[in-house]
């Protein structure tokens, strides 16, 4: 019973630690907009946005959980991302376009390795052939 407190404890810590930063973003976030906007926003009003930001957060989890789910995964994908915001216009096609560039980059890294793997193999064919020859003489 002692590890089932313990161990909530430890969720309640990090569920604070990870509020505690969205709270510090949204006020960063907050002294900039007010730089260039030149309009003040109150401890309050941060702190309103900050518990939105958070509820809004839990929810898409909770939704990307569901979507895996509902495709009998486990695991998150880039597809359950791009169905959760399918509807914002300018998000949907930054995040494709994203997921593009990153897929194109693994694409790259894998053609690079692949021609020093093919010599590696050559090599070690080449100097298989060459053995077996000097065997037969």
């Amino acid at each position: 019973m002692a590890f089932d407190n313990t161990e909530s404890i430890e969720q309640l810590q990090y569920k604070q630690k990870l509020k505690a930063a969205v709270y510090y973003s949204t006020m960063k976030i907050s002294e900039q907009s007010i730089e260039q906007e030149e309009v003040t926003l109150g401890r309050q009003a941060i702190a309103g946005i900050a518990e939105t930001v958070w509820k809004q957060c839990q929810q898409m989890a909770t939704d990307l959980e569901s979507f895996a789910k509902h495709g009998k995964r486990t695991t998150v994908t880039v597809d359950d991302v791009k169905l959760l915001v399918r509807n914002s216009p300018t998000l949907l096609p930054h995040l494709s376009e994203m997921h593009e560039k990153q897929t194109e980059g693994k694409q790259q890294a894998k053609k690079q390795r692949k021609p020093s793997k093919k010599k590696s193999t050559t090599s070690t064919s080449a100097a298989m052939e060459t053995d077996e020859d000097s065997n037969m003489v």
